[in-house]
């Protein structure tokens, strides 16, 4: 189409063909400019026509245009809002109101992709949006209701929309304007305690509502707003404001709609608290006798549910048929947890039965909220519950498995049987899992240090094994070998046992993996603290009487400067530390690098004497050679023994 036939173009002969002709030369590239500007004065001189008909395809071209051509863009945005402000008195008509809403939806476009226009945005103000939206029908309604962040619209127009609009005859509308309220609550900052009352209360009008999708938005809006109120609350009455909230999410948490259950377990979390009596009794279905008929104190306008409501509230969460009911539960308990004392502990049956669940996302819920407790130290794992623990930590998910392991480092078994059988189901972790062992070894160092009474036996049998290894040539598997001595190895850092009781064979091993060690063990320490303290230990241990004490020079630099997350001692030099125990820490690191390096150099002159054997064509005397080991005793004097 030339330029010629764009200027010959009027209303009586503009038609779907003629429009589609205009718009080929819009996207095609290679239009010439001065086409281009030939088409967009005439597509604007059609804006100022009361044609609604012609205007809703004048307005695709133009965004058409915009888009095509980012120089025109401002123009387009002023000729439109132009245009829009001229409609605004005649968005009584429904046709009128289509092309201004349309109007608007581009202009939010334009602004968007051309951030130097964007304030110009600010020209629509709260009045042509309110009058834009209540002459839209119906869809176009929703689409400005759920789009309201794009524009510049103050809050106050908003939430006089958004709360009009909850009492729209058709359900969309009211679930659109419920999650307006919530998006105004969590964008602005309210202090209006009779707007902050009425929302909730309209809120809790709603949960009663037919519609499923809206009685999910209101039970959004119900905790996202009873926040607020309990936040308005004087500190006196804040507590039976939360109890009130917390029982008017537990009224509903039977609902027959799977969203309206998963959105009331989220609300829990949202409010995160309640009394503890209330709490307690989401876990029996009983009613308690003392709350029997309790009702917190009516500080809410409407009335207060009974505190029967919460009767076994999570046991028909964790109980539910559909898995985002249960996750929705066990997520909201963790929240709960936080600020209860008594809770997580009659609480903690339920989530282990939940590592039972058939859903990944479930169990992963569950050990997450099962890890909490433990960082509380409240948590006691039962005989019962430990198959589905174990389980955990041979789950096929790596992340069920790293959250299982990170329980481990926390968890206090109660007697050796129990931590026997952990540490088998690491072990078999350990064969099915390789690409796991410095996460693996690293929790088995902390394991060790809460469970250093049970090692004693372990060593012991640990030694046993080793030795029959050795005499039948059979050999043990070397990721076993390394998780056993990462175990022995963390007992001196506990106060509970003397280094002594410990072969110092262990410790000479454990130097031959040092650099597995290492790679467990990065976060705690360094190459150089690790060599020191293997060393250190080993030393000690041969030393016939010698018993490790408080006041040895290189732990007492440490012990007591530096605690991981479990409280156990660590060994990562502090800043804090006073200057004379680094000096006694830096002179004790040295002393015990000369002995790790007199066994280097030994070690080294034993594979060199080897290597010659095996090179004479004696093999069996080059590898008899290479299972001797060496122990330094404190006079340095060699000792051997056999693999």
């Amino acid at each position: 189409m030339a330029m010629e036939e764009v200027d010959s173009i009027s209303v009586e002969s503009l038609s779907l063909r003629t429009l589609a002709s205009i718009r080929s030369l819009i996207i095609n590239i290679d239009t010439p400019d001065f086409v281009i500007s030939s088409v967009f004065d005439f597509l604007t001189s059609f804006l100022s026509r009361d044609d609604p008909a012609i205007l809703r395809h004048v307005l695709k071209l133009l965004s058409d245009l915009s888009f095509g051509r980012k120089e025109l863009a401002k123009q387009i945005f002023d000729s439109v809002l132009s245009n829009l402000l001229r409609l605004q008195n005649s968005t009584t008509n429904a046709s009128h109101g289509r092309v201004a809403l349309e109007s608007l939806a581009l202009l939010a476009s334009i602004s968007e992709m051309n951030p130097s226009i964007a304030t110009k945005i600010s020209k629509i103000d709260g009045e042509v949006f309110a009058s834009i939206c209540l002459g839209a029908p119906i869809s176009y309604r929703m689409w400005l209701l759920r789009n309201v962040e794009r524009f510049n619209v103050p809050l106050s127009v908003l939430f006089t929309l958004f709360l009009g609009f909850t009492k729209d005859p058709y359900p969309y509308i009211r679930k659109v304007a419920l999650d307006g309220l919530v998006y105004i609550c969590n964008a602005g900052d309210f202090d209006h305690a009779s707007a902050v009352q009425g929302c909730y209360t309209r809120a809790v009008e709603l949960l009663g509502d037919d519609e499923d999708s809206v009685r999910s938005s209101a039970v959004r809006a119900v905790s996202t707003w009873g926040k607020v109120l309990i936040t308005s609350k004087v500190e006196m009455n804040r507590r039976e404001c939360t109890d009130g909230v917390f029982l008017q999410l537990c009224s509903i948490v039977r609902d027959m709609s799977v969203d309206v259950r998963v959105e009331v377990f989220k609300g829990f979390g949202i409010i995160g608290a309640a009394s503890e009596s209330i709490i307690l009794q989401t876990l029996s279905k009983k009613v308690l006798g003392a709350e029997k008929g309790k009702k917190p104190q009516n500080c809410l306008s409407t009335e207060s549910a009974d505190v029967a409501a919460a009767a076994g509230v999570f046991i028909h969460g964790f109980e539910d048929e559909f898995y985002e009911v249960r996750e929705a539960a066990v997520d909201s308990f963790h929240s709960l947890s936080v600020n209860s004392i008594k809770f997580p502990d009659e609480a903690v049956y339920l989530v282990m039965d939940m590592l039972y669940d058939d859903y990944m996302v479930v169990r992963l819920k569950a050990l997450e909220a099962l890890h909490h407790i433990a960082d509380l130290g409240n948590l006691k794992i039962q005989e019962t519950y430990m198959p589905a623990f174990l389980d955990a930590i041979v789950d096929s998910s790596e992340n069920i498995r790293v959250t299982a392991r990170n329980i481990l480092k926390l968890a206090k078994l109660p007697d050796l049987k129990l931590v026997t059988k952990c540490v088998d189901g690491v072990l078999k972790s350990l064969e099915i899992y390789p690409q796991d062992e410095p996460d693996i070894l690293s929790a088995l160092f902390h394991f060790g240090q809460n469970h250093t009474n049970f090692l004693v036996s372990m060593i012991k049998k640990f030694f046993e094994k080793l030795e029959a290894a050795s005499v039948n040539k059979s050999g043990l598997i070397s990721r076993q070998v390394s998780a056993s001595l990462m175990l022995i190895i963390s007992v001196p850092l506990s106060d509970k046992l003397s280094v002594t009781s410990i072969p110092s064979l262990a410790f000479s091993y454990s130097l031959a993996m040092l650099g597995k060690f290492l790679c467990a063990l990065h976060e705690m320490m360094d190459q150089d603290m690790l060599l020191a303290y293997l060393t250190h230990c080993s030393i000690l241990s041969a030393s016939s009487g010698t018993e490790f004490s408080k006041g040895d020079n290189f732990f007492h630099a440490y012990r007591h400067n530096n605690a991981d997350l479990s409280g156990n001692p660590v060994l990562i030099p502090s800043k804090d530390i006073h200057a004379e125990s680094k000096h006694m820490a830096s002179k004790a690191v040295l002393e015990n690098r000369k002995q790790a390096m007199k066994s280097v150099d030994y070690i080294l002159l034993k594979i060199k004497a080897a290597w010659f054997l095996s090179q004479s064509g004696c093999s069996k005397e080059a590898v008899r050679a290479l299972r001797c080991g060496v122990i330094s005793n404190t006079q340095d004097t060699p000792e051997r023994v056999n693999l």
